[in-house]
């Protein structure tokens, strides 16, 4: 088996030799930026915590406008009930 390095000046003496060594140092280049951007992709996404954490808010966060919407819809339900007691203790007052 030929040692890698015997065969360099070959490849560097002859126009194909150069194709050759052009070539992959690109595919090099290439793979390489493609490494780094899976690598950044997979550190922009948030943690697993980050992740759970968010659920919680947003699952709290329905529960809060649901009971908002039903204490309102409660409150207007009763208020006609509240002013009219209140104005029947005003009068007999």
């Amino acid at each position: 088996m030929a040692n890698p390095i015997v065969s360099l000046p070959l490849l560097t003496t002859n126009p194909v030799g150069w194709a050759v060594l052009g070539t992959a140092g690109y595919l090099t280049y290439r793979a390489g930026k493609k490494a780094a951007m899976k690598t950044e992709e997979q550190t922009d996404q948030p943690g697993f915590c980050d992740r759970a954490v968010k659920g919680a808010m947003k699952a709290a966060y329905r529960t809060k406008m649901k009971v908002d919407e039903s204490l309102s819809s409660t409150r207007k339900k009763y208020s006609g009930m509240w002013d009219e007691a209140q104005s029947e203790v005003d009068n007999n007052a």
